[in-house]
């Protein structure tokens, strides 16, 4: 191997990983000060590591600056906050300017979360810790559990769509993950050029995306169940409407990722026709499930919204627009 050639390899014996120094806690958001606000709130209360710099970056999705307001409020407290605006519209866009601000502050590593997400106090030191201590773990990815606001019925916060990823054990290894809740070094962005692909700026997915290929690089992605953030469930999206937009945008989603790591159509084709009897049984057993309760009725119409999205997103295999369908920006 030619070590003039920067591998993730190189960096593991040569370099060993990138120290962690300066960390930049990330979040892009758009149109929603009254979240971001609250995700402020937990960030401050972090109990923070010592002697690693620790610096907020909000990256602005919106060019008339809907958050900047908020933003000030939080200025001049114990975390210096860097405000920045990215006028072009599409998540991919706003995440890949968190990395090229992360390269101009010289940032070692950032934690990426969400702008509807509360940190645990502890997020970060347990990020740093699993980083530290697991000779394997180049990215720390992180359980993100809902936070209901308010009292909703049992068929809301029980549906599967609200399903909580939180049986994994610490230290499993994972092919791809998402931005809500992550620490990973700069040097992925840095050495490697490794950007959000704007194919998914208005779908979602382009977290998967990115990780997925830093995994493929060889950067490993550790399961670290300590490292806790919540994510906020408000009254707009505790609601059947939301949660059946949900379930297709999951399911289309989440296909179209799977289909972009296939090697042929075939494999396409069949896992398409995997999912016909699925949809097919669901619809069979939908309205005789209403007499087993509303729980149980909704969670069958979930699957068959989530099945249908996977069935549209394979024979379609392209991004569509969802953000604005679900979020409602």
């Amino acid at each position: 191997m030619n070590k003039d050639i920067i591998t993730p390899e190189n960096y593991k014996n040569d370099l060993q990983k990138p120290e962690v120094t300066f960390v930049l806690l990330s979040c892009c958001t758009c149109k929603r000060p009254i979240m971001l606000n609250e995700t402020l709130k937990s960030i401050f209360n972090l109990n923070l590591p010592q002697n690693i710099k620790t610096e907020i970056l909000i990256v602005d999705n919106d060019k008339e600056e809907s958050a900047k307001d908020t933003v000030l409020n939080w200025q001049n407290k114990s975390i210096k906050l860097n405000y920045t605006v990215e006028p072009e519209r599409g998540i991919a866009y706003a995440r890949n300017k968190v990395l090229n601000e992360a390269i101009k502050l010289n940032a070692s590593h950032i934690l990426f979360f969400d702008d509807d997400e509360i940190l645990n106090e502890d997020c970060l030191l347990e990020h740093i810790k699993l980083y530290q201590t697991n000779s394997d773990a180049y990215i720390s990815s992180g359980p993100t559990l809902n936070k209901f606001m308010g009292d909703f019925p049992n068929y809301i916060k029980n549906h599967l769509v609200f399903k909580q990823k939180y049986t994994k054990k610490t230290g499993q290894k994972k092919t791809d993950c998402a931005c809500g809740n992550v620490f990973f070094p700069v040097c992925i962005a840095k050495d490697f050029n490794l950007r959000f692909s704007a194919e998914y700026r208005f779908m979602g997915g382009e977290d998967g995306d990115f990780f997925y290929r830093a995994s493929m690089l060889g950067f490993n992605i550790i399961w670290n169940k300590e490292a806790v953030i919540e994510e906020m469930v408000p009254k707009e999206r505790a609601n059947i409407p939301y949660i059946l937009k949900k379930c297709y945008y999951n399911g289309y989603a989440g296909t179209i990722q799977r289909i972009k790591r296939f090697k042929n159509n075939n494999k396409r084709f069949f896992y398409l026709l995997k999912q016909l009897p699925v949809l097919f049984i669901n619809c069979i057993i939908l309205f005789p499930s209403i007499f087993l309760g509303p729980s149980t009725f909704y969670n069958i119409l979930g699957i068959i919204f989530r099945t249908k999205g996977k069935i549209d997103a394979s024979i379609k295999a392209n991004p569509i627009t969802f953000y604005d369908k679900i979020y409602g920006n």
